[in-house]
């Protein structure tokens, strides 16, 4: 048995495909490094809003804190400016000397209250005027409400009465309305009050305002909680208090109701009252959002700058790699082309040379016996394949040559191919059906296209017959048609051997890409580049139990 010669070793030194390959590899890491010094970029800009954010809102809070602090000075004076007046209205008549509680109301008195407070616009609840015991002497409306429980047990009204000063304080526990009382002294002694009402819903207090998005609160100096009223829906207690009152020296956050607050605080200054304190509060939410909005918008606009950049960069990196590993690749199979092609022509060239010298010695030979007969033509047949494999190997190392192109009856190359095929020993175990149509020219060098016709077909009988020995199919076969389609002559060759194998399927038009044990894989690359040289296509489809290889080529127009 004849030994194919191995391949040459490639040449020593450096190629141009590997240096091409360093290259891109050179460029992949650079392409890396750059990709994470982008990154790190990206996280650098994005950091920057991110802190200029934090700066913003941190400078908002302080400015927001400072308005506050100034709201709630200038509200507490107004509120104590107010209530001096309501307490120096209401100490003017109680300082009057015919002003005298313990003895009823006369003529006088009350012609003196009517006119003072006779529909007062100071107070929207009336005016009253009481006893040491709490009776009511005098009031305007008459009907005017002074609580459900006995004056005498509140303790506003018997600080009045025990110290002798003014007090500001709700009428009756924890709801309004709020009252300003103001003693009524004969001979050194508290012997009466003149006690006025107000709503600050009714008639809001300057400085304070009710509902809204904003909250102020009046606290007195224990902590009770006089504005709003009613009491809002937070819970109040001492710790609360605590923290309101903590506002006075340190405006800041607080949370009231679950909501995040700032607040500032402020004591009255009122010369009758000691210790009550205005606090002015506002969503924090509602003061940082317009920030936030911004916030969003600045980084959603670096985002989208650099993720458009990074993207871009990416795709022209990948686009520069993906073209120098298509041209790494590119050069590789030219210079194993041509290593082969060298290869294959010494190769060829000495078996060409034996084949021969055996096919004249086996033209002189005469079988003596009739084992010789038998074994002769099969000798015969093992040449003509060898003479195929160097035919081949001659085809491809040989330089390209133009194709010596003439008007061709296309059934004939086909028949000529054909008739090459049928002297194959596979042949007869393959059943082989032709339909060819007729009057289908084609300008074509008919050497190379009957070189392609007959790769295709040799092909498919030599898989009919590995499938047939290896039990695959019992009856194999091949189907070889000819037709036209529109402009083009289409040659189909089918068989039913299972078809190619799927892991080779993807290089299948590669050169020496091969799973038969009698391959070379030189046919189908061969085949392909012959048909592509004259303008037409060849293309492989997998049937459900074999293969079908379709070969277009556009019929030469008849002037």
């Amino acid at each position: 048995m004849m030994r194919l010669m191995p391949r040459p070793p490639p040449l020593p030194g450096p190629s141009l495909s590997s240096a091409l390959g360093e290259l891109a590899r050179t460029q992949q890491r650079a392409g890396r490094s750059a990709t994470v010094g982008l990154a790190l970029l990206g996280v650098v800009a994005l950091a920057s809003p991110l802190l200029a954010y934090r700066e913003d809102l941190q400078n908002a809070r302080e400015e927001v804190l400072g308005n506050l602090s100034s709201q709630a000075q200038v509200q507490a004076e107004a509120l104590g400016v107010h209530l001096g007046l309501l307490e120096a209205e209401l100490r003017r008549l109680a300082e009057h000397p015919q002003l005298i509680p313990e003895d009823g109301p006369s003529g006088l008195e009350a012609v003196m209250l009517d006119n003072a407070f006779h529909h007062t616009p100071l107070f929207s609840e009336g005016v009253a005027l009481l006893t040491a015991s709490g009776r009511r002497v005098w009031s305007d409306p008459p009907q005017m409400s002074l609580g459900a429980s006995p004056l005498t047990s509140r303790p506003w009204f018997r600080r009045v009465l025990e110290e002798g000063v003014s007090e500001i304080h709700l009428l009756e526990g924890t709801d309004g309305p709020l009252v300003v009382a103001v003693p009524v002294r004969h001979g050194g002694k508290v012997t009466g009050l003149l006690l006025g009402e107000l709503r600050a819903g009714a008639r809001p207090l300057p400085g304070v305002r009710s509902g809204g998005a904003d909250v102020s609160l009046l606290l007195d100096q224990q902590g009770q909680l006089l504005l709003p009223v009613p009491t809002p829906r937070f819970t109040w207690n001492a710790e609360r208090a605590a923290s309101v009152r903590a506002l006075a020296d340190a405006p800041g956050p607080i949370v009231l109701d679950g909501t995040q607050m700032l607040g500032a605080a402020a004591r009255v200054p009122f010369d009758g009252v000691n210790g009550l304190l205005l606090a002015v509060l506002e969503d924090e939410e509602r003061d940082i959002a317009r920030l936030r909005r911004r916030f969003l918008g600045q980084l959603l606009f670096h985002v989208a700058l650099l993720g458009s950049t990074l993207l871009f960069f990416t795709f022209l990196l990948r686009r520069s790699y993906r073209s120098l590993l298509a041209a790494e690749e590119r050069l590789r199979h030219q210079e194993t082309m041509a290593a082969l092609g060298a290869a294959s022509q010494l190769i060829a060239h000495e078996v060409k040379n034996a084949l021969n010298g055996i096919q004249a010695a086996l033209s002189l030979l005469k079988p003596a016996t009739s084992a010789g007969e038998a074994a002769l033509p099969v000798l015969r047949s093992q040449v003509q394949r060898l003479g195929h494999l160097a035919r081949s190997l001659l085809s491809f190392g040989a330089p390209r040559a133009t194709p010596s192109r003439r008007s061709c009856e296309l059934r004939l190359l086909v028949d000529e191919a054909l008739q090459s095929v049928r002297l194959l020993p596979e042949a007869e175990d393959v059943a082989l059906e032709v339909t060819l149509a007729e009057g289908l020219t084609v300008h074509a060098d008919p050497a190379l296209l009957v070189s392609a016709i007959d790769n295709l077909v040799r092909n498919a009988v030599e898989a009919g017959a590995v499938a047939r020995d290896t039990g695959l199919r019992p009856s194999p076969w091949v189907r070889v048609s000819l037709a036209r389609e529109d402009n083009e002559a289409v040659l189909r060759v089918e068989d039913n051997a299972g078809g190619v194998d799927p892991d080779l399927e993807p290089r299948l038009w590669e050169p020496f890409a091969t799973a038969r044990a009698k391959g070379v894989g030189l046919g189908l690359p061969m085949a392909r580049t012959a048909v592509e040289s004259h303008g037409g296509h060849l293309t492989y489809t997998r049937l459900p139990d074999g293969s079908r290889f379709t070969l277009r080529l556009p019929l030469e127009s008849i002037p």
